[in-house]
């Protein structure tokens, strides 16, 4: 006796089967996108660990820059607010 054909699935189970698959894959391309981004450094550290450090280094104080250069834009203070109260629990200006 040959099996019987199971019955066609419903349209309502092939979607939560197909959108349950897109965290996996939000996952994978944002951890290939990272490996992207961090393998010109890790070639370069494998090729000369100075330079390595020094692009690093460099690409930091250049993101520092820009953070502070906006905050001044917008007219925040040099130093965020939790630093100037570190010393001080009143919370202002000593």
């Amino acid at each position: 006796m040959p099996p019987q054909p199971q019955p066609p699935r419903k349209l309502e189970d092939q979607f939560v089967e197909n959108v349950s698959r897109y965290p996996i894959y939000f996952v994978t391309v944002l951890l290939g996108g990272i490996w992207a981004g961090l393998q010109p450094f890790v070639n370069l550290y494998r090729k000369s660990p100075m330079a390595g450090t020094m692009v690093t280094l460099g690409s930091l104080l250049l993101l520092l820059f820009v953070y502070f250069t906006l905050r001044g834009m917008t007219g925040d203070t040099f130093l965020p607010g939790w630093i100037l109260r570190w010393g001080n629990p009143s919370g202002g200006l000593s």
